[in-house]
């Protein structure tokens, strides 16, 4: 087995903190270097592949780490780019703010506002949202959090799933909201994928989630907050997903782009700070499909509020 294939097998089957994750990581950065890859591609896939465990592994002992395997195999040493100051400086505050601003609270005046006419049965919220916000010919993911990208299957064009959902088919309780290339790439674990980063076509929509605000909350938030709103869906559980128009925000073409004017300059400045869902920043990131029934949760995905293709603020 190669050093590229040990670092792949090795990324894949890092163990939660707490549970032997520090000393793993060392052969996982080990694998790297001798497989060529730059510092600071390793320090990011790392970042992004530890699971969560009893403790956060911090970005110092991840380049610490690195630098371990460098001195003993190249030489050299690793500082990875410093993080963008954030926005604001008292997060909290600032999020209790907005949601003081709010004038909308609750889901029944939410959908009265949408500039869209919603659909009283969730069965039709899928192909509502599809032809709303999608060209007919854009591929589009949809399926179960651990399905794969397959062509004809989990990946269909947009015009495709909508004749599927409006005679009756159902599907997994997710979708990726930017369309996919439909060609093979490969995932932060370096396997092939046709659902991963680097096979997004057409960077349109970015998700943004709080997990841990309250329900009222959230809806007063974004009543209130000044972001090019696509559509908000209800998750059927404790949160609402919001899509934002990226291209309202910055020019983003490139994955050079997404990484810094949406990961840094939206996610890690202005979002994360305010308590947003962090991890929720990558381009191929997935949300909840309207209309899919969650039988633990006992509850439908819902289309809270819809506008067209174009973001707008709510109110």
């Amino acid at each position: 087995m190669s050093a590229a294939d040990r670092y792949t097998e090795s990324l894949r089957n890092i163990p939660p903190s707490g549970c032997g994750c520090h000393p793993y990581l060392l052969a996982v950065s080990n694998y790297g270097i001798m497989s060529g890859l730059d510092a600071e591609q390793i320090f990011s896939d790392i970042r992004s592949a530890v699971p969560q465990g009893t403790r956060r592994i911090s970005d110092r002992e991840i380049t610490d780490t690195i630098n371990k395997s460098l001195a003993d195999h190249i030489g050299g040493t690793f500082t990875p780019r410093s993080r963008p100051a954030p926005v604001v400086n008292d997060g909290k505050a600032a999020l209790q703010k907005i949601i003081g601003q709010g004038k909308i609270h609750d889901e029944v005046d939410l959908w009265e506002c949408s500039p869209l006419r919603l659909c009283e049965e969730p069965k039709d919220d899928p192909a509502l949202l599809l032809s709303t916000l999608y060209e007919l010919t854009d591929l589009v993911w949809i399926g179960d959090r651990h399905q794969a990208g397959i062509m004809g299957d989990t990946i269909r064009t947009a015009e495709a799933w909508i004749t599927h959902f409006k005679n009756g088919g159902k599907s997994g309780p997710h979708i990726t909201p930017n369309p996919m290339t439909g060609q093979e790439g490969t995932t932060k674990a370096r396997e092939p994928s046709f659902r991963s980063d680097n096979t997004v076509k057409a960077y349109r929509f970015c998700m943004v989630e709080f997990d841990d605000l309250p329900r009222e909350s959230q809806i007063r938030f974004w009543s209130a907050a000044r972001l090019p709103v696509v559509c908000l869906i209800d998750s059927g559980g404790k949160s609402i997903h919001a899509w934002l128009d990226v291209q309202k925000l910055a020019t983003v073409e490139t994955p050079e782009q997404w990484a810094t004017e949406i990961k840094q300059h939206l996610y890690d400045r202005l979002l994360t700070p305010l308590g947003v869902d962090s991890t929720c920043s990558n381009p191929a990131r997935l949300s909840r499909l309207p209309g899919h029934y969650r039988t633990e949760k006992g509850n439908y995905q819902r289309i809270n509020w819809l506008s067209g293709r174009e973001g707008r603020f709510i109110v």
